[in-house]
């Protein structure tokens, strides 16, 4: 989880994250992965889904809070832009993937 929480840290870092439902709604780009706490309403899963789907990414759904790997307060979802980081997260994901 280690690990996890260092790519988490790096792409905050590079400013490669997006925080928040509204932010991840409206964002143009390119998503590569998007993680949803596993404590997050079903509306915000199935969000997370859809927007998965829209975007042509992986969606995981945490087992640890996501305020814990992120170290953000009060974080459900977020979404990350970085190509690299993004597959090393999907590459290390047992850490934290519970569906």
């Amino acid at each position: 989880m280690r690990k996890i929480i260092s790519y988490i840290g790096f792409a905050n870092k590079s400013n490669n994250i997006l925080v928040g439902q509204t932010h991840l709604k409206h964002f143009k780009g390119k998503l590569y992965l998007i993680l949803v706490c596993s404590s997050a309403s079903e509306n915000l899963i199935n969000l997370a889904k859809n927007l998965a789907i829209k975007h042509s990414c992986e969606y995981i759904v945490t087992a640890p809070k996501l305020e814990m790997l992120t170290n953000i307060k009060d974080v459900k979802i977020i979404g990350l832009t970085d190509e690299n980081l993004s597959k090393a997260i999907i590459n290390n994901k047992e850490s934290i993937n519970i569906g």
